[in-house]
């Protein structure tokens, strides 16, 4: 594999697509309904391949990874034999109570997990106890885990962040707590772009905050083994249902590298990366007047589905996508090559002066 992208890649491995959860709007179109799921062969193929691809670490996601915990649990061990740090999105539906969650992550941690990532929010509370996510997170702190709580966010505030937060605080032990805990609100979007988001005005994207959103920083450098053995060139809400970032099949020989080289040689992916969805599609407006944008998106995938789902935004970019080239070349240089020398020199200037 001749890769441009010279940090170190991810590897998503989503092992099914079933969840015990039914969100609207679900990311990844997973529901309890949808038992589609690769094998532990395929599993611990991918994770091989990437191994010999030079890869920095494994992510299992889903669905609902745990649903298939014989073949997790397997999977990590396999992962941490081959030295990858490997980390678990999990909605936290086993953490009935604290000694459960306490049981759960001590089997995690044995098979070699590191970062454990928990989901909750108005959404997921329909289906799973937001104080699951509490138990979980008290347990996987105090068994040593990098622990993170995902929140979505829509328009109003998550009712019991607080309630949570206060929760992890007050039984977690406080050395750990402070080194290993973290929370991210994350916006929840649709994954039809014609529907508006679901966040407040101020963290929609238009012209005065353009200049902020950058390079999308999952495109070419996550790669997602699917529910059904697709490979995706990113782990993008909503990319199940965009056919362009399926760039590979499980199926193939050398499957993974296949599906790096073939994810390179698109532009547009490449674009994504350097330049990001939000300032392609507000390029795209400049020759047609009638894309509107602004105040439309908070979420930078709820702007990348709109790329590839509208035929206005498609023709334009079919037409004028090479005017834009010189600036991905740009950008792209100066985060592959200017960037990591000024980091280089200012480490040895600190040095210098210690």
């Amino acid at each position: 594999m001749n890769s441009f992208i010279t940090t170190p890649k991810t590897l998503s491995v989503m092992l099914t697509y079933q969840c015990n959860a039914a969100c609207k709007e679900c990311g990844t179109f997973s529901s309890p309904r949808d038992k589609n799921s690769i094998t532990l062969d395929t599993c611990i193929k991918s994770i091989t391949e990437a191994r010999k691809l030079g890869f920095g670490n494994i992510v299992f996601t889903g669905g609902e990874a745990t649903l298939e915990l014989d073949k997790l649990l397997k999977g990590i061990a396999h992962a941490v034999s081959l030295e990858f740090p490997v980390r678990l999105v999990t909605n936290a539906h086993w953490a009935t109570s604290l000694k459960a969650a306490e049981n759960f992550v001590s089997a995690l941690k044995k098979a070699g997990l590191v970062e454990i990532n928990f989901s909750t929010g108005d959404e997921h509370a329909k289906f799973i106890d937001p104080l699951f996510t509490a138990y979980a997170s008290i347990a996987a702190i105090n068994a040593g885990l990098r622990t993170v709580l995902v929140i979505e966010m829509q328009d109003s505030s998550f009712k019991y962040k607080d309630i949570i937060i206060e929760k992890v605080c007050s039984l977690s032990d406080q050395k750990n707590y402070e080194k290993l805990f973290k929370v991210i609100e994350s916006p929840w979007m649709p994954v039809k772009w014609t529907k508006p988001a679901k966040t407040g005005k101020e963290t929609l994207t238009n012209l005065s905050n353009l200049f902020s959103r950058g390079g999308c920083d999952s495109v070419l450098q996550t790669y997602v083994v699917q529910g059904d053995g697709k490979i995706a060139a990113c782990c993008g809400l909503g990319m199940r249902g965009i056919k362009e970032l399926h760039t590979g099949s499980t199926h193939q020989l050398q499957a993974l590298n296949l599906a790096v080289n073939n994810a390179e040689q698109d532009w547009l992916k490449i674009g994504l990366k350097f330049i990001g969805p939000e300032r392609i599609l507000a390029w795209a407006s400049t020759k047609n007047t009638s894309i509107l944008w602004e105040n439309m998106y908070s979420h930078r995938c709820h702007a990348c589905i709109r790329i590839y789902k509208d035929e206005v935004v498609r023709q334009v970019i079919k037409e004028y996508f090479h005017e834009i080239i010189p600036d991905i070349l740009a950008s792209s240089y100066i985060e592959l090559s200017i960037l990591p020398n000024l980091a280089t020199i200012d480490n040895m200037l600190s040095g210098k002066n210690r």
